[in-house]
């Protein structure tokens, strides 16, 4: 066996699904189950099981994946100190960003690093803040960019980038958001459309209701930024997010919004890191690129 097997039962277990890895990889599934079989034989024992909901792993599986873990940790690590030790930024690095935000900076930082650190290898995942602070705690993602509110608990990686206010989003010609502000009671009740708990903006929001006494009904969790847009402008309910996430449907008059008063309701982008391992020579430039498009987009 070697560390390419082991980084494919690792994505297998992640997955828990030979489709989605196969789409992943761009291969065959009767190629990918040729290439479980194979590592199978080299363990000389079955790791997983086939249900109707996917792949699970044996109690032989389940028992290794602690070690297999360790191995590719250790050599990442390694490869990282070889790196490190040529003093140029060079190789992976898993980047976890906001979905309200990708927009307006993964296309000046990817630009930037081809420009810049040319030998960096950079690998985007997209998600909301509940995800990506999953990701950077497991290891999966290396750098995050994603937003914190009043309140809720920071990490201690985090590292300000730039604050927003929120706004009640609406579809075009509602008249609850016709003046351009309105008081966080105005909510009471309405059919709000909303990311699902442990999102950040769900935690903060759940606490300032409790705090002012304002009854907040979520008519719909959706963990998708298009999705909620589209739900909204198509008359079915309201969410809150910056100006910033709802620039382009406010240009084409598809939505409009009503910044949130008393109290004020406001939303900071953080920079933040993994703690899985050290940062690497890649990943610190890459961090530094952002902080640098992050003072852009606060100036703007």
């Amino acid at each position: 066996m070697d560390l390419k097997q082991l980084q494919l039962l690792v994505d297998l277990v992640e997955a828990g699904s030979l489709s989605k890895v196969c789409a992943a990889r761009g291969i065959a599934q009767s190629a990918l189950s040729k290439q479980i079989a194979a590592l199978e034989r080299d363990f000389d024992a079955k790791l997983f099981h086939r249900t109707g909901r996917g792949l699970v792993l044996t109690e032989f599986g389940q028992a290794i994946m602690p070690r297999v873990g360790s191995i590719l940790s250790e050599a990442d690590a390694l490869r990282d100190e070889i790196r490190a030790h040529a003093g140029v930024p060079s190789g992976p690095v898993r980047l976890a960003m906001q979905t309200s935000i990708t927009q307006f900076v993964v296309g000046a930082l990817f630009q930037r690093v081809l420009r810049d650190y040319p030998q960096v290898e950079l690998r985007l995942m997209e998600g909301f803040s509940g995800s990506i602070e999953e990701w950077l705690a497991n290891g999966r993602a290396d750098v995050g960019v994603l937003a914190r509110y009043e309140g809720v608990h920071a990490a201690r990686t985090d590292e300000a980038l730039n604050t927003a206010g929120l706004y009640l989003v609406a579809p075009a010609g509602d008249l609850l958001t016709a003046q351009p502000q309105m008081k966080f009671a105005d909510l009471a009740n309405l059919p709000l459309v909303l990311p699902g708990i442990p999102d950040g903006l769900r935690l903060m929001l759940a606490e300032t209701a409790r705090k002012f006494e304002v009854p907040i009904h979520v008519a719909v969790e959706v963990d998708s930024l298009t999705a909620m847009k589209e739900i909204v402008a198509g008359g079915s309910g309201y969410t809150i997010l910056t100006r910033q996430a709802v620039h382009f449907e406010l240009a084409q008059k598809r939505l409009q919004v009503s910044q949130i008063v008393e109290p004020a309701l406001t939303r900071t982008l953080v920079l933040s890191t993994s703690v899985h391992r050290p940062m690497t020579l890649a990943s610190r430039a890459v961090a530094s690129l952002i902080r640098e498009i992050g003072r852009e987009l606060q100036q703007d």
